[in-house]
């Protein structure tokens, strides 16, 4: 899951032409515009109040896209423990869609997931199966937010069956902030705070643009493990190819990241200092164990979906440093995913610096601690249930199921306890295990201990291998008909879900 340790200017300018009107040409739906004439990482636009999102294609593309006050940049949702969100989703997009889906041509029917949090999946709030909106209808959310959540970093993205993926690539998703980390990591009050999301530029064969991309991402050339072709996409952050992010040498700022792309992993790294992890998931290291606020890693993995919180210090004055994204074998089966470059950072004078800083929460600390004789029955005792991931050439499956949105839940739950789950990968290649409405604690991978136990929502499972967790079933909010899937959309969209009923 993670590592530990204690020009001549003429070409180039033709060059930057072709880059920019590649950009606003073939990928206007995600915004990828630069910030400022020195590309500069952009502040997306937040929102604590009831609001209207609107789900349109664009007119030059014919992407989907996240409209919000009339610009194509998803708003930061931001809210507290036992705050509201509320949405109305209205779908503008196109009756005849212009991209293609898993199973043929789009039909542009949209929905929003509120991944990670602790909801209920019942309507109006985090219903993904029957809140559905074709072009011409809207749909109106209202999320309560339990007081007991977690706070840290979630996000929002599509969730309609068959068409997930297409529209998670083209760039529908925004980062969901719960207020009141500062709770578990004082020192975070004082800091600038960076919201960093993670998505997709698409590349192409035998395109300059595609080539420019891949220069400017210093894309390796080498091979990554198992997997073959060539890269499809690169990452974005906040829609601009390889921004810089200002910070003054020596000083500390809290970084939020999510990994919004629909398949590609980010081993995410910084040239010249490790990082001081707070969250994993959004959920604080600390909420289930108040002596572990922080953990200093070298690197962090993040599957599809995932997130870290982490403080980042700046660079001494005169030296470069990136943040990067290493290689990630995916398996003999995977897609490649290459080194990149995600961004740079820039030396600035903290003076001028307009981020906002964290606002400071008034709230106690809450804490859900596990007794370590529970842990320990739960670790020595069978699994309850078993998921296991396969595919062949018709599709992919769960338990040896493909998804349909007729079926009935495969597993009911009773709500209030915990339980021990095995999820098992018997393919040649990553699968993330993502279930909705819970968290659960990672204990065994492929038959041994986890050196580091940690509490996600989604976790890799490498090719031929296993995990155990501990599932958090014990809140009485999430009552009703969820899903579990692999994260890797196109994989859910050929049917590797299923439905679970919480009683």
């Amino acid at each position: 899951m993670y590592a530990r340790r204690s020009n001549t200017s003429k070409t180039k300018t033709h060059i930057a032409t072709m880059f920019c009107l590649f950009i606003h040409v073939n990928l206007h739906a995600q915004q990828l515009h630069q910030a400022a004439s020195n590309g500069d990482l952009p502040e997306p636009p937040e929102v604590r109040r009831p609001f209207v999102l609107d789900a349109v294609s664009d007119p030059t593309s014919g992407k989907a896209a996240f409209s919000f006050e009339g610009r194509e940049v998803p708003p930061v949702i931001r809210t507290q423990p036992g705050g509201t969100i509320r949405v109305e989703y209205v779908n503008r997009m196109s009756s005849k869609s212009r991209e293609l889906c898993v199973d043929g041509p789009c039909t542009n029917m949209t929905n929003l997931h509120f991944h990670g949090l602790h909801v209920s999946p019942n309507a109006p709030q985090d219903d993904v199966l029957l809140m559905m909106a074709m072009p011409g209808q809207s749909l109106h959310y209202v999320v309560d937010i339990p007081l007991d959540q977690p706070p840290g970093l979630y996000w929002y993205h599509t969730h309609p069956h068959g068409e997930s993926y297409r529209q998670d690539l083209d760039g529908m998703s925004g980062a969901i902030v719960i207020d009141g980390i500062d709770r578990y990591v004082p020192e975070v009050r004082s800091m600038k705070e960076r919201i960093l999301t993670l998505r997709d530029a698409e590349l192409h064969e035998h395109d300059a643009e595609s080539s420019y991309l891949k220069e400017q991402v210093q894309l390796s050339p080498a091979a990554c493990g198992a997997a073959t072709g060539e890269p499809q996409r690169i990452f974005t952050v906040n829609g601009v190819v390889r921004p810089q992010i200002g910070i003054a040498p020596g000083e500390k700022q809290f970084w939020r990241i999510v990994n919004a792309s629909p398949d590609l992993y980010a081993d995410l790294e910084i040239d010249t200092e490790q990082l001081t992890v707070l969250a994993l998931d959004g959920m604080p290291l600390a909420y289930h164990d108040p002596r572990r606020r922080t953990e200093s890693l070298q690197h962090v993995l993040l599957a599809p979906a995932g997130r870290v919180e982490t403080i980042v210090v700046g660079p001494n004055a005169g030296v470069h440093a990136a943040l990067r994204t290493r290689c990630v074998d995916t398996g003999a089966d995977g897609d490649p995913n290459p080194a990149m470059v995600v961004a740079d950072l820039r030396t600035t004078n903290p003076a001028t610096s307009h981020v906002p800083s964290v606002s400071p929460s008034t709230r106690k600390a809450v804490y859900k601690t596990l007794s370590p004789s529970l842990v320990r029955t739960l670790e020595s005792g069978e699994p309850e249930f078993t998921v296991k991931f396969t595919e062949d050439l018709h599709g992919f499956y769960v338990n040896d199921k493909k998804y349909s949105p007729t079926d009935g839940p495969m597993i009911t739950v009773k709500i209030g306890h915990y339980a021990h789950w095995r999820v098992v990968n018997n393919s040649h290649e990553i699968h993330p295990f993502h279930i909705h409405q819970v968290h659960f604690l990672v204990f065994q991978e492929s038959g041994k201990k986890t050196a580091g136990p940690e509490w996600l929502d989604t976790v890799n499972i490498a090719p031929e291998g296993s995990v155990d967790l501990i599932m958090d079933f014990t809140d009485p909010i999430i009552r009703g008909i969820s899903v579990l899937h692999c994260h890797l959309l196109k994989h859910e969209d050929k049917g590797m879900m299923a439905k679970i009923l919480f009683q």
